[in-house]
């Protein structure tokens, strides 16, 4: 068995055991499966090749993904599942040139070495695949098979010695005289050329002409063909390259990939067939082309349409290449095949079909001739109006726009949203242009933009994008969408030059102003022994709270919840400053949280739907500032119960007119911080896993240390985030078995399944934190365990009584309804039932006022006495006749 078949076999092994597939072995493949585009059960992949997974409707669905894609977990990690031996000191390479780039062992053995790179500055090392430039091996290119993931080590491949002017070729490579070679920038490439037959070399980067290796076969005649990358780099390098050639009276050609693709990602793919290769030859005639006239000639001749519109120089052009052409390219093929059938030639031209001859001519000299001549060409448009995709909000209908990049001839594009009624007509096309480009023409006929208008419609409809009013997880398409990066299973996916996000076969886009979280931060987990030191068991389990935050809808799908945290604390003992670092580390600055003081209900209601499995923080909400209007400033946490399972903000009307109405779901976590303790129904504290900071653990040096982290940027910590997202599978896989521990260690301790649960899934939390902290050892998650379950306990015996602002307010009536020197035993209790105690709370509150004692907030105290445990809740504003002064008035009624 090669060791090709090996990696192969894993994969293999690994797609069976998938549920999500459901594939069995038949004939060489693996069938069956519900297909994730079309949902039926078509799904196949070769077992030979098991890169890339398809639907069999190749029609109807096309639906294909690369296993690298479906399976990441199975292509990472090749250093520890895949480490040398003495048999196989190149083990690890050769699983990874096998499994993640799909090539076949038996072909390229020899061709390699495994190598290693240390990072400058740092201990840590990686095993690399290193391809030799020279004989004497001074100048090689290596592939860094587990790079460091972070902002100062950047790059997956590192050079040894000057390329210049030099290419890696195949050791095998020979080059006759007149052979057509492929210059191809990366070694991979050059490799995925060679198992389909193409003979290529690799320039190594874009920018790196190998004048040498030309000059040394410059007597083969070769045709040389630029197959460089698709993107602009690669665009902009083969015209430089050509024009190199040009002067090096060198044969050349040139092949463009369409979009962004790479040569060994098409060769995964299966994709590089002999029509693709003509495609591509295609495509870099069209690029090459110097002239309007040249283009609508190359395009013609691939066609042969007698109308059709092409872009040149960022220019629309109508052509017109009717009958005229046509019958004088007939002509020509039928005079051409007389006179050779007059001259007797009955192996040439004389047994041509005219169709065959026809061709001919056109492709010749005489055809360029003949289309100048018969074809008109007129420019219609001084922009390249290009449909980008088609952008709808899924909950507001009328709220979609056509997508369009106006290119210039000269100057930088703009980006224009067109609504459905501009593309109506040339005209309304043609007014949207004046007003939303400035000094972009179209002249067109209505035919010309109908022209225009079938191929863009086709564009918005493969291009359709997601517009999502928040940032964070986006639960249908299983990825992380923020500003700049999005996430998907673990790979970093970075915004494409159109302005949105390709995960998978869809598109995505985040669409909320105000909001700014970036992950292109560094991340280094030493800052872990200090943060414990400053921040204390409290801090400890506030970032594990943050940690599952990222999760969070993951985990309410598996659990049916994630709760809520409260971190309340005496001034200066640092609730502030750890808030705003943990924001740091998740992207975003010189942020703490919403106080709910300052905010309508409109606005908190959009506030909990604006991020998604990151915290919402809401702070210092119980204060009462002095204002008159508190009364409808104060806010009630039991309006938050629903956020526990993850179910509804609050509905609000929908600007359709119609009756629909939205009630978004609450998709992040919630942090309660304020000085003094939440209350408020059993039921809410419950949910809370309740931590309070203090200033005990404060030593020598902690106020110098707790500067530190007031100093840290987005920039110093905010790669948490990514670091955290890139490990989303290990994460989970971590929390989800800590959680089943905690759970049973906790159970004998604690009566309430929800409280047990709640702490649980914090020190579950804690667990997964050795995931990106080596610090976080298994006695540091085992002490972080102990102490959720001291808050588990207290917050069992909070439960059992009541808050400590209505114990305090039953304390102080017991005392003033006592007999004093002026009023007789029971004053403040107007009821004639002794079972039953009435007040006038404001009552109370004047004579704690005339007894020289603290008078109760009334606002806060009314919403806590509604939980009351020692004296249950009657009614409250009840009417009820005093036995003190036989008048009726409205009184709060307690049990007594």
């Amino acid at each position: 068995m090669s060791g090709f078949d090996i990696p192969a076999r894993d994969v293999v092994q690994a797609l069976l055991a998938d549920p999500r597939f459901q594939l069995k072995e038949r004939g060489g493949y693996l069938r069956g499966g519900p297909c994730p585009g079309c949902g039926r059960n078509e799904l196949f992949i070769s077992m030979e090749k098991p890169w890339v997974m398809k639907c069999s409707r190749a029609n109807k669905c096309a639906w294909e993904e690369p296993v690298r894609e479906l399976l990441p977990e199975l292509f990472e990690n090749f250093v520890d599942r895949y480490p040398p031996t003495e048999a196989e000191p190149d083990r690890t390479a050769n699983v990874y040139l096998g499994m993640n780039r799909g090539f076949d062992l038996s072909k390229i053995r020899g061709w390699y070495d495994q190598g290693t790179y240390q990072y400058p500055h740092s201990s840590y090392f990686t095993p690399t695949v290193r391809f030799y430039l020279d004989k004497e091996k001074n100048v090689y290119w290596q592939r860094l098979i587990k790079p460091l993931a972070d902002a100062q080590n950047k790059g997956k491949a590192r050079f040894n010695g000057d390329y210049k002017g030099m290419v890696w070729a195949p050791p095998t490579l020979t080059i006759e005289k007149g052979d057509r070679v492929f210059i191809v920038e990366g070694i991979f490439h050059a490799i995925a050329l060679y198992h389909v037959g193409i003979k290529a070399v690799a320039a190594l980067s874009s920018s790196n002409f190998p004048d040498a290796f030309i000059e040394a076969h410059r007597d083969k005649k070769v045709c040389w063909v630029l197959a460089l990358d698709g993107d602009k780099a690669g665009a902009d390098y083969t015209k430089r390259h050509a024009a190199k050639l040009q002067v090096l009276q060198q044969r050349y050609e040139v092949c463009r990939l369409p979009g962004k693709q790479d040569w060994d990602d098409l060769f995964r793919a299966g994709r590089i067939t002999d029509k693709f290769i003509s495609d591509c030859m295609y495509y870099g005639r069209l690029f090459m082309s110097e002239t309007a006239n040249e283009k609508a000639y190359h395009y013609y001749v691939r066609h042969e349409s007698k109308y059709f519109i092409i872009d040149f120089e960022n220019q629309l052009y109508r052509v017109e290449a009717g009958q005229k052409l046509s019958e004088a390219l007939e002509t020509a093929a039928i005079t051409r095949r007389n006179k050779a059938e007059e001259e007797g030639d009955e192996d040439g031209a004389a047994k041509e079909s005219i169709a065959a001859l026809r061709r001919a001519i056109l492709e010749s000299p005489r055809g360029w001739d003949m289309f100048l001549q018969h074809a008109d060409l007129d420019q219609i448009a001084n922009v390249y109006p290009e449909c980008l995709y088609h952008e709808a909000d899924e909950l507001v209908e009328s709220k979609q726009f056509y997508v369009f990049r106006i290119n210039y001839p000269r100057k930088a594009p703009v980006i224009v949203k067109l609504e459905g009624t501009y593309l109506t007509s040339s005209l309304n096309f043609s007014s949207a242009l004046i007003n939303k480009a400035p000094w972009a023409e179209f002249s067109g006929t209505n035919g010309d933009f109908l022209y225009l208008r079938k191929k863009w419609m086709d564009i918005a409809q493969d291009r359709n994008i997601r517009m999502v009013q928040y940032m964070g997880y986006v639960k249908a398409l299983n990825a992380y969408v923020y500003e700049n990066r999005a996430y998907h299973k673990g790979k970093e996916i970075p915004l494409n030059q159109d302005g949105f996000f390709q995960v998978g076969k869809h598109g995505v886009r985040p669409h909320l102003r105000g909001v700014h979280i970036h992950t292109d931060g560094a991340f280094n987990p030493d800052w872990l022994e200090d943060y414990i030191r400053v921040f204390h068991w409290q801090g400890l389990a506030l970032l594990a709270f943050w940690l599952g935050s990222l999760f969070a809808q993951q985990i309410r799908e598996a659990q049916k919840s994630y709760p809520f945290f409260e971190l309340t604390g005496e001034p200066g003992a640092g609730k502030s400053t750890v808030l705003e670092f943990l924001w740091k580390c998740c992207g975003r600055d010189d942020y703490e949280g919403l106080d709910l003081l300052k905010a309508t209900d409109a606005g908190r209601r959009r506030a909990f739907s604006q991020l998604s499995n990151l915290p919402i923080v809401l702070i210092e909400s119980d204060r009462d500032d002095g204002r008159k209007d508190g009364r409808s400033r104060q806010f009630d946490f039991d309006h938050c119960k629903a956020f526990y399972n993850g179910r509804g903000t609050g509905a609000r009307g929908v600007n359709n007119s119609g009756n629909e109405v939205d009630e978004s779901l609450f998709q992040a976590s919630l942090v309660i911080a304020q000085n003094a303790e939440v209350g408020g129904s059993d039921a809410l504290l419950e949910r809370i896993v309740h931590c309070h900071a203090d200033k005990h653990h404060h030593g020598s040096g902690t106020r110098e240390l707790a500067r530190w982290f007031e100093r840290q940027t987005v920039e110093s910590v905010g790669g948490f985030l990514r670091t955290a997202l890139r490990s989303e599978q290990r994460i989970l896989e971590v929390y989800f078995a800590a959680f089943e521990r905690f759970e049973r260690q906790f159970t004998p301790h604690i009566k309430s399944e929800r409280v047990n649960k709640n702490h649980a899934q914090v020190a579950a939390a804690g667990a997964a934190l050795s995931v990106l902290f080596p610090q976080m050892t298994e006695q540091r998650v085992a002490l972080l365990g102990d102490y959720l379950m001291e808050r588990a306990q207290t917050r069992m015996e909070r439960l059992a009584s009541d808050h400590p602002l209505v114990e305090d307010f039953w304390e102080t009536f017991h005392y003033l309804n006592s007999e004093t020197r002026t009023r007789k035993h029971g004053w403040l209790n107007h009821s004639k039932d002794e079972n039953l105690i009435v007040l006038h709370l404001k009552e109370v509150a004047a004579a704690c006022r005339d007894e020289g004692l603290p008078a109760p907030d009334l606002l806060q105290l009314k919403r806590l006495l509604m939980h009351s445990n020692k004296h249950k809740l009657v009614a409250k504003n009840k009417t009820y006749r005093s036995r003190w002064t036989g008048a009726s008035a409205r009184y709060w009624h307690f049990s007594s």
